[in-house]
């Protein structure tokens, strides 16, 4: 550096018009900030070019044109002094009318999650790029404690935000484009992440995976927000032999979460009070907010959601249209022809009939008015780019009304004709997420339709829910041909699904069964022979499944090579497969660091193969100092450490000592060490320990009151649990009222137990909807089961409520109904499908 200034200073001619320092020089080569003098970068570029033997008089021109275009150049996002809160959708807050010289936004009151937040981007300051995810409920204050936090970061920043992207805008490729020195802005991120269609938000995800990991575009700070349900569905690990929608999305943010609490803690209260003495606002927040949801309070969701309660007939049902059509799937814009047309199904014939003609203007104003300064239920969607026209008019539906239905969705049922609006209306990619909403209903006829409508534009995935749904039913013909649709569409793992399904029936069908194994091995797939092994040995194969896996894996082997069978597995097979086949072929610890990642983020297949190559290693110690770290950690590892930690130490009989650590485990937060606790507790015959040592832990924690409960059924204090389960009942924890349900069953309390099983069912407990209409055919109460059974809205449950109604339907003679229904579920109008079927377009079977 020192050598290329005085080069420049000693050389008189014109070819060095600048005079830079060593300091100067290094920050023009070495830094990526734009240098402010061209001069400067002219003599560097010049006296390199000299010393190369390069033409300097090109490269002089090359890079005063280069300068020039940099100069020039808008890099993504806005300068972070332009940056308006609201456009960034930070809740509008409440007024106070007494106070008008009151600031935009209301005083900030710092909590414990924004001391993390700031720490994590103090990294930023040491050119790191740094992800931070905040989770929690909407209304919480994540967008607010957001935008605190980016008024620390210098004035040299930016920020770009996704909203701001054209509706239909390739967001992964904007992605590509932003630079150092830049804010991701991905508020309610789901709607970038989890997407209809998971290939486009995986993309993004991959985009933003590329940002973090690019050094040249460091520091990078990417701040999103969620709700738990989503990150819960963005981050989880899918089971084994399921597929695996979000890998992209769950590697970018693991490890990125703060929670944002709902309320107000107990340790913010004196910060609080203190501000609330000089903001009316937050005063009026602490003084009438419920259970100290002062963030909620102020956002004025209390207000959109009376507003929504009270509001007129015609208003109420274009907003319960659009709750409905969001919970079922729909995008987030809302065309305005949907709206209307759905909203008639929310009318009364009579309200109809007199319907006045500027009816829909009227019911869109109420909507659209905002109260308290907050946007109403509905919002227009407007163009952000001048000069843009609207394609069509499309609203937007209010976050909390978002949230509330989704809520009760389970106490909802649609309009039958909502169905076919959202039919003809919805995109392909919409489709999917609808087909399920009406598989949860046990439509099954309409979810299947909704499905072929994606498959039909490309989705494998839709595809596989079709062949799943014809599988489940024993209609094996059908299942084979949408998993040969499916794998036609890319999806690896359908030809052995088609296989499974092949083999598991009553009359097997052995050698097309082989055959899709055999062509999925020779795809790459070396656990497809090991698979139909398997299924020989437990399915009374006619024939010896050592000898055909032999020579299966020789003729595949003629086919394939170690390599192609690992890169088969790094794209499409389960992490712990993967880490355990490259141990398997002498790759030991790049097997060990695939598992541990994998076990991390919460593979129990993973966990359970890490201790074992634990164990056969390092012995028993090794393997319990990894459980135990597991179980400190908070990720999704720290739930499934204690099963495996209680299995080995009790083989080794070391009972107390695994309570001990399980207590800990509890003491430290982890709920799923309350479960093992019991259960040791009770094999160890000291159920009244465990129950001093949880009663001074329950407060607050659901599963330990649960498992508190049950220690105190197998002591015969069934009155004490009943009192412990009721509060949490009463909240909706679904488990509490299946349980209470069941000790009041056994105290003849049929009548008490009943509204519990029902509560349980509708907030998707499995088993309470069975428990429940066994109480009333029990009581030959049949009246209303089938009606209420058909209102329960959770796709987990959808086959046992349609066993349930099954029972009911025989129990009242009518038994082809019954057959019928098992067989093609409910229509949206409450009456039992015909028999139908439906096919794929034409695809080519696997050759032999």
């Amino acid at each position: 550096m020192a050598r290329i200034s005085d080069l420049i200073a000693a050389d008189p001619d014109e070819l060095f018009p600048g005079s830079p320092s060593k300091d100067t020089v290094h920050r023009i080569i070495g830094s990526s900030e734009f240098p402010p003098q061209q001069a400067n970068v002219v003599s560097v570029a010049a006296v390199l070019a000299r010393e190369a033997r390069w033409d300097a008089t090109d490269t002089i021109e090359r890079v005063r044109t280069a300068w020039v275009k940099a100069l020039l150049a808008e890099p993504p996002g806005k300068p972070l002094s332009e940056l308006d809160p609201y456009a960034l959708e930070v809740h509008q807050s409440i007024t106070i009318a007494e106070d008008k010289n009151a600031p935009e936004l209301p005083t900030y009151v710092a909590r414990d999650h924004d001391r993390q937040v700031r720490e994590r981007v103090d990294r930023t300051l040491s050119d790191q790029s740094v992800i931070i995810t905040l989770v929690g409920e909407s209304s919480t204050g994540k967008t607010r404690t957001l935008w605190e936090v980016i008024q620390h970061l210098p004035s040299n920043w930016r920020l770009w935000q996704a909203l701001d992207s054209a509706p239909h805008g390739d967001l992964a490729a904007e992605l590509e484009k932003i630079g150092p020195y830049t804010v991701v802005w991905l508020n309610e991120a789901q709607r970038f992440l989890l997407t209809a269609d998971p290939a486009e938000g995986e993309r993004v995800a991959a985009a933003l995976r590329r940002i973090v990991h690019s050094p040249e575009r460091h520091p990078v700070l990417i701040l999103v927000t969620l709700w738990p349900k989503y990150w819960e569905q963005l981050t989880s690990e899918p089971a084994d032999g399921h597929r695996d929608p979000h890998p992209h999305a769950r590697h970018i943010l693991n490890g990125s979460s703060v929670r944002v609490p709902v309320t107000f803690e107990a340790g913010d209260l004196d910060n609080l009070k203190e501000v609330a003495a000089r903001d009316a606002r937050i005063a009026q927040a602490l003084e009438h907010a419920e259970q100290l949801q002062v963030t909620q309070y102020l956002a004025g969701v209390p207000a959109l959601i009376q507003r929504y309660h009270t509001a007129p007939s015609l208003a109420r049902a274009v907003i319960d249209a659009a709750i409905d059509i969001r919970r079922l799937g729909f995008g987030e814009h809302l065309p305005l022809e949907l709206i209307e047309a759905a909203a008639y199904e929310y009318l009364t014939d009579l309200q109809f009939d007199h319907l006045p003609d500027d009816w829909l203007e009227d019911a869109l104003a109420y909507a659209a008015k905002p109260q308290r300064g907050i946007r109403g239920p509905l919002t227009r969607i407007r163009p952000r780019h001048k000069g843009k026209t609207e394609k069509s008019v499309r609203y937007r539906l209010a976050d909390p009304l978002d949230q509330l239905g989704r809520e009760n969705q389970h106490r909802a049922t649609p309009p039958p004709g909502l169905w076919d609006l959202l039919m003809h209306h919805a995109s392909p990619t919409e489709a999917l997420g609808i087909g399920r909403s009406a598989e949860s209903h046990c439509f099954y006829r309409t979810a299947v339709d909704f499905y072929k409508k994606s498959a039909d534009a490309g989705s494998s995935d839709a595809a596989l829910e079709i062949a799943d749904f014809f599988a489940i039913r024993d209609r094996v013909q059908e299942a084979v041909e949408w998993h040969e649709k499916a794998y036609s569409l890319g999806a690896s793992n359908a030809l052995k699904f088609a296989a499974q399904t092949l083999a598991s029936r009553e009359e097997a069908d052995w050698e097309s069964a082989k055959r899709y194994w055999m062509h999925a091995a020779r795809d790459g797939d070396i656990f497809a022979l090991s698979d139909c092994k398997n299924y020989m040995t437990e399915w009374e194969y006619d024939g010896d499944p050592d000898e055909w896996f032999q020579q299966a894996l020789d003729e595949v082997g003629h086919h394939t090579s170690d390599e192609s069978v690992l890169a088969w597995c790094e794209k499409n097979s389960p992490a712990h497969e993967l880490g355990r086949l490259l141990i398997t072929y002498g790759r030991p610890s790049e097997g060990l660091k695939v598992l541990e990642e994998s076990a991390r983020k919460g593979n129990f297949y993973s966990m359970y193969a890490l201790v074992n190559e634990r164990l056969a290693s390092g012995g028993m110690e090794s393997a319990l100092e990894y459980l135990k770290e597991l179980g400190r950690t908070n990720g999704v590892g720290a739930h499934l450490a204690p099963l495996a930690l209680k299995r080995i130490m009790l083989r080794d009989q070391r009972g107390g000592e695994c309570a001990a650590f399980l207590e800990e485990m509890i003491k430290n937060g982890n709920e799923s060490a309350s479960q093992e606790y019991s259960k040791l507790m009770r094999t160890l015959g000291q159920c009244s320990t465990a129950i001093d040592f949880l009663y001074a832990h329950s407060a607050g924690n659901p599963r330990v009151t649960c498992e508190l409960a049950e220690l105190l059924h197998q002591e015969h204090k069934d009155d004490e649990a009943i009192e412990l389960l009721l509060p949490l009942a009463i909240t909706g924890v679904s488990r509490a009222q299946f349980d209470m349900a069941c000790l009041l069953e056994i105290k003849d309390r049929s009548k008490e137990a009943l509204t519990w099983f029902k509560q349980s069912a509708e907030n998707g407990k499995e088993g309470g909807a069975s428990r429940a209409v066994t109480l009333q055919l029990r009581t030959n109460q049949t009246s209303e089961v089938l009606a209420w059974l058909r209102s329960i809205n959770s796709i987990d449950t959808s086959r046992e409520r349609i066993d349930c109604a099954a029972r009911v339907l025989n129990s009242l003679g009518r038994h082809k109904e019954a057959e019928q229904l098992e067989g093609y579920g409910w229509e949206p109008d409450g009456t039992v499908s015909a028999s139908w079927s439906i096919s794929p377009s034409a695809s080519k079977p696997p050759s032999s």
